[in-house]
């Protein structure tokens, strides 16, 4: 007669075997701590950070987001008033949150993301070793390599640059394309504004100046004003240039020229990953995107009477 003893045995040993694989898989995940603080709310980069860390085998990290929403005074307020001691990792969006944290921070490991120019900020000494706390990812774009693919779209005499003067990061971008100017022989024409109600008076100043086109740079005041700048320009057929690729896509940019803002995030995870592991952020070199990203609005050129060459639509991201 067939015993089921020898069918209920092998189940047993089975779900014996998945029991203790999942003890050890819960042993394995050590829970981690990570405060995200932002300045303007969750972007791609935000994303790409979140992926990489879930995907984690080591590590169940629970992540506490902090949002400022674009007010200094609430970020130094939030990062003065954390209990540093809950959490294993702090990580910080942008130069003037990377500054701020930098000043509170001190014994605790911060990964930085979107800082384009962290020695000139004073964040580290070096790309190689930032010789404190801190490490991240940076968005530095090449600006010889970001007019080089402008001039196949059109013919800059008069520059616009447009951004926010509060913060320190747009002025190290500006530096940037001060550089190349002579190289590709265009002015200048500087446009800082200190808040939302100078917004008007900027945009007057650049078409009265009968620019080529205006630049923005990375630079979270001028992003979150985009909608309203970006109508005007439009209506008047002045390209825009930016270096947040979400202005393509959200706000009727004519092109991006720069990095990828979730593998800026991926990026940024690796780092924090090697930091919970024990890695110390000064053995970290600063991690950037080798790639130029590049995105354009086919409905902003309809409307601006652009039409853009077949060599830049084949290496683009095209939004309709």
């Amino acid at each position: 007669m067939f015993n089921s003893r020898f069918i209920q045995l092998p189940i047993l040993l089975f779900m014996a075997v998945l029991l203790s694989t999942s003890v050890a898989w819960g042993a394995e995940r050590e829970v981690k701590r990570v405060a995200m603080i932002l300045f303007r709310g969750e972007t791609p980069a935000e994303k790409g950070f979140r992926s990489t860390l879930s995907a984690s085998k080591d590590f169940d990290v629970k992540i506490t987001v902090f949002d400022a929403n674009q007010n200094k005074d609430k970020l130094k307020s939030i990062i003065s008033g954390l209990d540093q001691d809950q959490f294993d990792l702090f990580y910080v969006f942008g130069t003037m949150a990377a500054q701020v944290a930098m000043e509170k921070i001190t014994d605790k490991p911060v990964i930085f993301n979107v800082v384009q120019r962290p020695v000139e900020a004073k964040l580290v000494n070096s790309w190689e070793s930032s010789g404190n706390n801190i490490t991240g990812a940076s968005n530095i774009v090449s600006m010889e390599s970001a007019f080089r693919t402008l001039s196949l779209v059109m013919n800059i005499r008069k520059l616009a640059f447009i951004y926010y003067e509060k913060d320190p990061a747009p002025k190290f971008q500006k530096t940037e394309v001060e550089r190349v100017r002579k190289n590709f022989g265009f002015k200048i024409i500087d446009v800082p504004v200190r808040d939302v109600e100078a917004i008007p008076a900027a945009l007057k100043q650049i078409v009265s100046a009968r620019v080529d086109a205006v630049m923005f740079p990375s630079d979270s005041f001028i992003k979150v004003n985009a909608n309203r700048i970006m109508k005007v320009l439009n209506q008047h057929r002045i390209p825009t240039v930016v270096i947040i690729p979400e202005m393509v896509t959200e706000n009727g940019a004519l092109i991006s020229l720069g990095p990828d803002y979730q593998k800026l995030g991926e990026l940024a995870g690796i780092s924090a990953i090697d930091i919970l592991k024990g890695k110390k952020p000064a053995d970290i070199p600063i991690k950037r995107v080798q790639n130029l990203n590049i995105s354009v609005n086919l409905k902003t050129a309809d409307k601006l009477g652009i039409n853009l060459p077949i060599q830049l639509l084949s290496l683009s991201t095209v939004i309709h």
